[in-house]
C-alpha cells in the first residue's frame, strides 16, 4: 500500500503544482493587460440668447426755419487786361556808348507817378460789386425742391389723391357756402394703415375740420409708404381743401 501510494501523491503534486502555476500565470497576465480608456465625454453645449439692441425712438419731423440766404456777389472782371498797358513803359531808343547814362535817381522819381497813376486809373475803371439776392433765393429753392427724390413725391402725390376721393363736403357747410383749408396730421404705418389724425390747424369752420379728420380716417388704409421714406410711423401733415366750385 505505500508503495502504491508514492505515485498517487506525486502526481496529485504535480497537479497541483500545475493549476497553481496556472492561476498565478493567469493573474500575472491579467494584471498585466488593463482595457482601454474610456472616450472623454464631449462637453455640454451652452446655449445664449441675445437680447435684442435698444434701438432710439423715431424722432418726429420737425420744422426748421430757414436759414439766413446767403448773398451772391458777382465776380470782379479781370484786371490783367488792363494792367499790361498802364504798368510796362515804352522802350526807350538805343543810345549809342559814348553816350553819358541817365541818373538812376530821376528814373525812380518818373515811375512813381506811374504806378501812382496806374492804381488810381484801375481804380477808377473797376466796376463795383453787385449784389444778386433774387438769383440766391431763387438756388436755395431749386436745391431744397431737389432733394425730394421721384419715389417720394410719387407716394406723395398717391396719397394726396386717395384722400380727395374720400373726402366729402358737409351739406350744411355747402349750403353756407362755407369755404376753408383744415391742415390735418396724422401718423402712419409702413402698411399704410392710420394710427391716429389731430387737426394742425383749424380752417374756422367746425364742419370742415370735422369732415377733414373723419376723411383722413375713412380713406384708411393709404398708399404704402416706399422704402426711400424712413420712420414706422411715418408722420405726415395734408391740407385737405374745401372750396365750392
Amino acid at each position: 500500500m505505500p508503495a502504491a501510494e508514492g505515485p498517487r501523491w506525486g502526481r496529485s503534486l504535480c497537479i497541483v503544482l500545475g493549476v497553481h502555476a496556472l492561476v498565478v500565470g493567469g493573474a500575472a497576465v491579467w494584471s498585466s493587460w488593463s482595457p482601454p480608456p474610456a472616450p472623454p465625454s464631449p462637453p455640454q453645449a451652452v446655449m445664449l440668447e441675445l437680447a435684442p439692441l435698444p434701438s432710439a425712438p423715431p424722432v418726429p419731423p420737425t420744422d426748421l426755419a430757414p436759414g439766413p440766404l446767403q448773398q451772391e456777389q458777382q465776380p470782379q472782371p479781370a484786371q490783367a487786361a488792363a494792367t499790361p498797358t498802364a504798368t510796362v513803359a515804352p522802350l526807350s531808343p538805343i543810345q549809342p556808348a559814348d553816350a553819358a547814362l541817365p541818373p538812376p535817381a530821376p528814373e525812380r522819381q518818373e515811375q512813381r507817378p506811374a504806378s501812382v497813376e496806374t492804381a488810381e486809373v484801375l481804380q477808377s475803371t473797376a466796376p463795383p460789386s453787385v449784389q444778386a439776392p433774387s438769383s440766391t433765393r431763387y438756388t436755395a429753392r431749386q436745391s431744397s425742391a431737389g432733394a425730394t427724390n421721384p419715389s417720394q413725391a410719387n407716394w406723395q402725390a398717391l396719397v394726396l389723391a386717395h384722400l380727395e376721393r374720400y373726402k366729402r363736403y358737409p351739406r350744411a357747410a355747402q349750403r353756407r357756402r362755407s369755404e376753408g383749408v383744415s391742415l390735418v396730421e396724422y401718423a402712419v404705418d409702413r402698411s399704410g394703415g392710420v394710427q391716429w389724425a389731430r387737426l394742425a390747424r383749424s380752417s374756422g369752420n367746425a364742419l370742415l375740420d370735422g369732415e377733414a379728420l373723419a376723411a383722413v380716417q375713412r380713406a384708411s388704409p393709404l398708399p404704402s409708404p416706399p422704402e426711400e421714406v424712413q420712420g414706422d410711423p411715418v408722420q405726415i401733415t395734408t391740407p385737405v381743401e374745401f372750396f365750392i366750385r
